[in-house]
């Protein structure tokens, strides 16, 4: 059944009729056992008994018709996709038409739909005619989703607790601002034991109660008149519930209106039991559309509000054994004011700018850091352009007069959403920084952002600023249940070629990456936060190198904001990576056309999905790239060069890039992507190192380009072995494995997060940049 070919026909026999065809129909014994099987709302749909038996009906517990019917609906079909999952393979996205809600299974071929408060089937074994099965409060008693509390008695600002709090479930506690916006939060515990507050800069606050007692924690603020405020919130925490199974949701956060939110389900169960699902649903505020394809993780966007508004969720646990367990969660949207798409004046338009705030509240800087580099009111151009000039925020090698800028001095200009982060980041500098060339390339940024809701990371050369995703940065679990877990949704480009490619950072003969099991309470040390972000701070400091290398320092004028100083080089052809590619162009015009296809969205060619991966080999190879992303644009075929080079010499940590077969990421891991061709330490290729040389001078003068005839000759990856058997270099005795053998759940999620991270550089172009200056 093709669900984009769906026709709805109302007042007739077909509700929904597929325009695709293919399956023969089920008997009509089959379908009538099938619907007898909804009807009574329990038993499975299957000869089978379920793992866990639907929960008795309560219609008297909830007054139905206070239910909004789309929220009713969708109660509806998470229970449907709970116990019966045979025929409801969780999580289908829900849609309307003509008054429908409903899902479509593809695996199943079966529609579940709800209108006017009647439960309807069709497809599958349910048959090709729709079939009624009954009023919806003949399965579930539909909750209702009530309104935000917050603010109701029209006060300038109010604060909520999470309402009888428990041992093993989260725990939260907010300032929302009714009439304006809440200032300069800053939470202290003032009672209770000891707990870990990860956020406490933020306007909510979020942590797990170790034991039972009387908590309390005091928050000081600005409210929306700019008076400076101090409020005290007490929790009094219960003992944990006798419960075989407990559920916590982790964790209660702040965004703005328009941010990505995360909230993740932590279970904890009887030995001998394991999760059947995790079931979702919204109690308070305005209405979002959770994404919960991921059983345990729950995502929506933070809607338009008129003033900070709360949203709760609730979310229960339900076990094979039949046991079941819930906890709530609370996440304050608060009222901030983006710039519209629209206003192709302001420097983030159409962007989504989060609340991040200087580390060093008292630094020489903190007053203009954010308003000069990551407010959604800076405008760069028209009446209201207010850009800084370097007079407001110099670039930090104007402060250093060109030398190794302190790490005291870099931390000056760090902006985050967490106080963590900072920490995280000064260890880093002082800990993996040894020979100093992080903190000198830091010279050519005005400002360093860190935060949980910037994906992915990035420099622009309108603001000079570094912008860091905080996933790369955390050590601990309570820092990382602030990172918000939204996946990078740009776009999937390359569709329909018959290849791809893969890279990685190799040391040892191990892939430096390490799997964090995101279902898992990890703890990791600094060389893991090493690993996860070295290689990306050399690329996206090799951009702001390109636009401002050491030897433009000295003419740089103060009295011109940061773009004005680079649009003479970048308008005059004057970057390196102008200079280095026509001296030591790229010559493979095959690969020049894919990568537009792959990284910049062009439709690919009959002729180029023609090519085959062995053929994409040869073109790439007889080349001077280092990965097929040099093909995307100049500015990262210098990045990506100076990454690899730096990466190898300074750390040790060769790089592999590899030519494989097309595959489908959902079903494939690094056991089953087979490689075609591939090297590691490609930037050691005789052809390359000229090249690599060069960039080398311009970019990092301060390294010795000697160190390039040190460089090894590449190692070749072996051509129709596994990525993973290819980590062995030279190779050893192959390990047992059955021959076609589909990859484990665990292999596809360890695949799945190398994926993520290798999409860093899979996207559409960099962000619009400001036009030239005025005369």
């Amino acid at each position: 059944m093709n669900s984009r070919c769906i026709t709805l026909i109302l007042a007739g026999t077909v509700w929904l009729a597929s325009c695709g065809g293919g399956s023969s129909s089920p008997s009509l014994s089959t379908a009538a056992a099938a619907a007898a099987a909804m009807t009574a709302g329990r038993g499975a749909m299957t000869t089978t008994a379920p793992t866990a038996t639907p929960p008795q009906r309560a219609l008297a517990a909830t007054d139905t018709a206070a239910v909004d019917p789309a929220d009713a609906a969708n109660q509806l079909m998470d229970f449907a996709e709970t116990y019966y999952p045979d025929y409801f393979p969780p999580h289908a996205p829900s849609a309307t038409a003509q008054g429908y809600f409903y899902r479509f299974y593809p695996a199943t071929g079966i529609y579940l739909g709800v209108r006017d408060g009647q439960v309807y089937v069709l497809g599958g074994s349910f048959g090709t005619e729709v079939r009624a099965v009954g009023p919806l409060t003949q399965f579930i008693t539909p909750q209702p989703r009530v309104l935000s509390a917050l603010c109701a008695a029209g006060t300038a600002y109010s604060t909520y607790a999470t309402p009888a709090p428990s041992v093993g479930r989260n725990a939260g506690l907010t300032v929302a601002g009714c009439t304006g916006a809440i200032g300069a939060p800053q939470w202290q515990q003032t009672a209770g034991p000891a707990v870990v507050l990860a956020a406490d800069k933020t306007q909510t606050l979020s942590f797990d109660p170790p034991q039972p007692g009387s908590y309390a924690f005091q928050v000081r603020f600005t409210d929306p008149a700019g008076v400076l405020r101090s409020e005290t919130v007490p929790l009094a925490v219960a003992a944990a519930e006798a419960a075989a199974a407990q559920l916590a949701l982790r964790a209660s956060h702040s965004v703005r209106m328009g941010g990505k939110v995360s909230v993740r389900a932590w279970p904890t169960l009887p030995e001998g039991d394991s999760v059947k699902a995790v079931t979702w649903t919204q109690i308070e505020g305005p209405a979002v559309e959770l994404d919960t394809k991921t059983s345990r993780l729950a995502l929506f966007t933070a809607p338009q509000v008129g003033r900070d508004t709360l949203i709760r969720l609730r979310a229960t646990l339900h076990t094979a054994n039949g046991l079941s367990a819930s906890d709530e969660v609370m996440v304050l949207v608060e009222h901030h004011v983006q710039a519209p798409a629209t206003d192709t004046a302001a420097m983030w338009a159409g962007e989504h700018v989060p609340r991040v705030y200087p580390y060093q509240a008292s630094g020489p800087y903190s007053g203009v850091l954010k308003r000069c580099v990551y407010d959604a009111a800076i405008y760069m151009e028209g009446p209201r352009y207010n850009l800084c000039t370097l007079g407001m925020l110099p670039l930090l090698a104007q402060d250093t007069a060109g030398d190794t800028p302190t790490v005291e001095r870099v931390m000056s200009r760090v902006l985050v959403s967490h106080d963590w982060l900072g920490r995280n980041f000064e260890a880093f500098l002082r800990t993996q920084d040894t020979q100093g060339d992080f903190r000198r390339m830091l010279n050519s940024v005005t400002a360093i952002v860190l935060s949980t809701q910037v994906r992915p990371s990035f420099y622009y050369a309108g603001t000079g600023a570094i912008y860091l995703d905080g996933d790369s940065f955390w050590l601990t679990p309570e820092e990382r249940d602030t990172v918000n877990e939204a996946p990078d949704y740009r776009s999937d480009f390359g569709n329909g070629l018959q290849f791809d490619s893969l890279w990685r950072y190799v040391q040892n003969g191990k892939s430096i990456f390490a799997y964090f099991d995101p279902r898992a309470r990890i703890t990791r040390t600094m060389d893991d936060v090493r690993n996860e972000s070295a290689w990306l701070m050399y690329h996206e400091l090799s951009h702001a190198l390109d636009y401002l290398p050491p030897s433009a320092y000295g003419g740089l004028l103060r009295n011109r904001s940061v773009w004005d100083n680079i649009y003479p080089r970048y308008e005059n052809y004057l970057l390196t990576s102008d200079t280095v590619p026509a001296a030591y162009p790229l010559t493979s015009t095959v690969m020049a056309g894919l990568g537009q296809v792959l990284f910049r969205g062009a439709t690919a060619t009959a002729g180029q999905k023609a090519y085959t991966a062995a053929q994409v080999a040869a073109e790439f190879s007889a080349d001077l790239a280092t990965d097929d992303y040099s093909y995307s644009t100049p500015f990262e075929d210098v990045a990506m060069t100076l990454e690899e080079l730096l990466m190898q010499r300074r750390l040790g940590i060769r790089r592999d890039f590899a030519i494989t077969d097309a595959f489908d990421a959902k079903a494939t891991s690094s056991a089953t992507a087979i490689v075609r061709w591939g090297q590691r330490g490609r930037v050691g290729e005789a052809a390359i190192k000229p090249r690599a040389r060069a960039i080398a001078q311009a970019l990092t003068p301060w390294f010795d380009t000697a160190e390039l005839d040190l460089l090894p000759a590449p190692t070749p990856l072996r051509a129709g072995e596994s990525w993973s058997a290819n980590l062995e270099q030279p190779a050893v005795p192959r390990q047992a494995r059955a021959p076609g053998a589909a990859p484990t759940l665990l292999e596809l999620w360890q695949f799945d997060r190398e994926l993520q991270r290798m999409r860093h550089h899979r996207h559409g172009g960099g962000k619009r940049l400001p036009p030239g200056p005025a005369s």
